[in-house]
């Protein structure tokens, strides 16, 4: 580094010659005449003072042009030295990765590592370089296969897209239960933004939560069904209206259990339903169990698919024995059979 120096300490001394230079450059020149003596004899050689201008100011044109040049190759000099220090640190850092590299294949540190060996090396690096991007591109088409069964399942399944957002969002938000405070369905954060792999393992990864929060199973054992989701004359009024769950009517057992692990909100005489029970789920999904003979849970209790709610009974506006079974997502009612067949087809994928 001592060029650099060098050069620096020649800079400090060039700053006292701007001065100089233009003092030169300004002055007043006069004719002069030079007086020569060769063999006795004595020869007047007259400089007229445009010469003398010429000359000073060719001179300091030159001479600045001459420093310009030098400033330029000294700068250059600085650049490439920086670049030839940044290859080497590089150079060195990929000499180590290399190192470790034989050191993971079985090499010790005593050991000599040829050229040779360097360039079989990086050959294999670049070999399974090679096979894992074959293998990303297949878990992408793999991933994409499975995205498009997802959606076909989605679209089966009679969700709104309103009420995917809502699952997507993850909110506790129910629908026949009291609410607690204005709970607002948070936005699912962007799916991130990179590969086509990336892309389509964040669109799996938020269908396989849709999916996984969705219930999967009956709340009675052995039953059929008398009325299912949809428009229905009803039974006391005898004006159509909107039948929003299923009537089912236990063969044998007539106990009742959660479709989904979840928290009890509601035990108790519900309106018309007469006595009720409603468990909230994950994400804003309510499912609700209408009619029943009796109440076995409490609110605010934690319930699993092996807690009785209750027992099948005929209680409220009801004709006959039998359960009444709604789902809703955030306060918006699904049909439970449809819901439930999407769920325990996925279950199935996934086994």
């Amino acid at each position: 580094m001592r060029w650099i120096e060098r050069s620096l300490k020649l800079i400090r001394h060039l700053r006292a010659v701007p001065p100089t230079v233009q003092d030169l450059w300004r002055r007043d020149y006069r004719d002069a005449r030079i007086i020569v003596e060769q063999a006795g004899n004595l020869h007047y050689l007259s400089v007229s003072a445009r010469l003398q201008r010429m000359v000073v100011r060719g001179g300091i044109v030159l001479g600045g042009g001459v420093l310009t040049s030098l400033s330029a190759l000294m700068l250059a000099a600085l650049v490439l030295q920086q670049v030839r220090l940044q290859e080497e640190r590089q150079h060195q850092a990929i000499y180590s990765a290399l190192v470790e590299s034989f050191r993971d294949a079985g090499y010790t540190d005593g050991e000599q590592i040829s050229a040779d060996d360097m360039v079989e090396l990086a050959r294999n690096i670049r070999q399974r370089d090679a096979e894992i991007r074959g293998l990303v591109a297949s878990a992408t088409t793999q991933l994409a296969s499975e995205n498009s069964s997802f959606k076909s399942l989605l679209g089966a399944s009679g969700l709104t897209e309103k009420a995917i957002k809502i699952i997507q969002g993850g909110g506790e938000v129910g629908g026949f239960g009291p609410k607690e405070g204005d709970t607002q369905v948070a936005s699912r954060a962007a799916s991130l933004v990179g590969t086509p792999f990336m892309e389509e393992a964040a669109d799996n990864r938020a269908l396989n939560d849709i999916m996984l929060a969705l219930p999967a199973h009956m709340p009675v054992a052995d039953h059929r069904q008398t009325s299912s989701f949809g428009i229905r004359k009803h039974p006391l009024l005898g004006s159509p209206r909107l039948h929003a769950g299923l009537d089912l009517v236990p063969h044998t057992d007539d106990r009742v259990f959660p479709t989904k692990a979840g928290r009890v909100v509601l035990a108790r005489d519900y309106s018309n339903y007469g006595k009720t029970v409603i468990v909230r789920h994950d994400r804003g999904i309510e499912s609700l169990y209408a009619h029943l003979d009796q109440i076995h849970v409490a609110e605010g209790q934690e319930v699993d698919r092996s807690t009785t709610l209750g027992m099948v009974g005929n209680t409220g506006a009801s004709t006959g024995k039998h359960l009444h079974f709604e789902i809703s997502v955030g306060g918006y009612p699904v049909d439970p059979m449809k819901v439930i067949r999407t769920a325990q087809h996925v279950q199935q994928i996934k086994n």
